[in-house]
């Protein structure tokens, strides 16, 4: 029995490997089929006896990996085995997807937006389609700047770092790594830009280190005071938001600025931060006795929002969360990720996270300061997702997480094929303008390179409120 061709084929449900072999001499009858050693369960033949001189295609349900070699053996009933070496080839991958339609029904005060899209690709083994509403969407693609440096930083939260970095470039953003010496020049320049910067960290001496940031971001003077340097009497890294539309990122910790670590690996606790939970004195627009942090050791009960089942964010285990009465109280514009709530004797504490904060031109993003209770790639994927919704390009709808989203997941062999429709909640129409900015986007990845892909539409639609 020769190998003739061998065809490795992509659909919209499974992978399959279809072999056409020819029998030179006698007649052989097919009994099993193994694929690295492993049996195939699933295989069809045109011809389950063949004779000589004759052709037999078989087709083998199996998913297979662009570029790698399989060696294929077919076991006749004669218990004769003949063996093949294959290689799979790398297809080229693609995605393509558009927005057919858009609807807006209406429902008493409310209205729902429906999208039908359609997507089609190759090389790809999922593709989601997130809808996203705002009142104004301003893209601006900036450059994230991900702080990474083995001098200050424990394997935990190295390996934090890695993982965001790989599966943002993975999805094709501009992700730069910065060490100490090189984040002293981005300080100094103060761009428009994505800063995520990871805690704990760690001393000369290997030690870790909690709510810290390094001295080029908040003390670059080695004095030990933060609000000296700010134009605001806050901090540089407020000023740099306000005024130079930075988005601080900021994972493992609530107060990053309480202690400063400086260059030769020595650190300090912030001299002018000595009040408990002060958060939103140093890194907002408020003034006040009152925090805009909550909490007591753990956040409460989880409540999931629209925007969290869309995004697939983590639920968190943190000491700390945002208090949306504070936030609301200062009148700080924010977007909020996902509610917990804890109650006890004349306490309600409604308190969210993640949770980004508008600060003038930028603003602050803050995943909270859980330790070890979710995995690096865990907390790459919320970041991911975050990036992906970039709430601080748009003017969204007050309280739009409960309602400005939407999203449908498809799972493939290889092609994407699909029209389909997604949906937001029932937004009220009080809170909405005299139009609407629509965004679809469009995540495929593919497991065999490892690479994502994302695509998006953006329409405006009129209103009648």
């Amino acid at each position: 029995m020769e190998l003739k061709e061998v065809i490795f084929n992509m659909g919209d449900a499974y992978r399959s490997i279809a072999l056409t072999v020819k029998v030179k001499e006698g007649s052989a009858e097919i009994k099993q089929v193994f694929i690295n050693d492993v049996r195939v369960h699933e295989w069809q033949t045109d011809k389950k006896v063949i004779f000589r001189g004759e052709e037999s295609r078989i087709i083998l349900r199996y998913a297979w990996v662009m570029r790698e070699t399989y060696v294929i053996k077919i076991v006749t009933t004669d218990d004769q085995v003949v063996e093949f070496r294959v290689k799979a080839p790398e297809e080229k991958t693609f995605i393509f997807m558009k927005v057919n339609n858009v609807s807006v029904i209406e429902d008493r005060n409310s209205l729902r937006v429906r999208v039908g899209f359609s997507a089609e690709g190759k090389g790809v083994d999922s593709f989601q389609a997130l809808l996203f509403t705002y009142l104004s969407f301003n893209q601006t693609s900036k450059i994230i700047y991900v702080f990474f440096d083995e001098r200050y930083m424990l394997n935990e939260s190295l390996k934090r770092a890695r993982a965001i970095i790989d599966l943002l470039v993975s999805y094709n953003f501009s992700v730069v790594k910065v060490n100490y010496s090189l984040l002293e020049e981005l300080a100094r320049n103060k761009p428009e830009c994505i800063l995520i910067v990871v805690n704990p960290l760690k001393d000369f001496s290997g030690r870790k280190v909690e709510n810290v940031l390094p001295a080029p971001l908040i003390d670059p003077d080695g004095d030990g005071l933060i609000r000296d340097d700010s134009k605001y009497g806050k901090s540089l890294l407020y000023d740099w938001m306000r005024e130079g539309g930075l988005i601080l990122v900021t994972v493992g910790s609530v107060e990053p600025y309480k202690r400063i670590i400086y260059k030769d690996g020595s650190y300090r606790y912030a001299k002018d931060s000595f009040n408990l939970l002060d958060a939103h004195i140093m890194l907002t627009d408020a003034n006040g006795i009152e925090s805009i942090l909550g909490g007591s050791m753990f956040i409460g009960d989880y409540s999931p929002t629209r925007i969290t089942g869309t995004l697939g964010l983590n639920y968190r285990e943190s000491k700390m969360a945002f208090n949306k009465n504070s936030l609301e109280n200062y009148g700080l514009n924010y977007y909020g990720y996902g509610d917990y709530k804890i109650t006890a004797e004349n306490i309600v504490l409604n308190l969210t996270l993640p949770v980004f904060i508008r600060v003038g031109r930028g603003g602050w993003l803050s995943l909270g300061d859980e330790e070890d209770w979710l995995k690096p790639e865990e907390i790459a994927h919320d970041i991911l997702m975050l990036m992906v919704h970039a709430v601080w390009d748009s003017d969204w709808i007050p309280y739009g997480w409960y309602w400005d989203s939407g999203t449908t997941y498809y799972r493939s062999g290889g092609i994407i094929n699909v029209n389909g429709t997604v949906e937001t909640e029932l937004i009220p129409k009080n809170l909405m303008k005299d139009k609407i900015v629509i965004r679809l986007v469009g995540l495929a990845f593919s497991e065999d390179l490892k690479i994502g892909m994302r695509i998006e539409e953006i329409v405006e639609y009129s209103i009648v409120t």
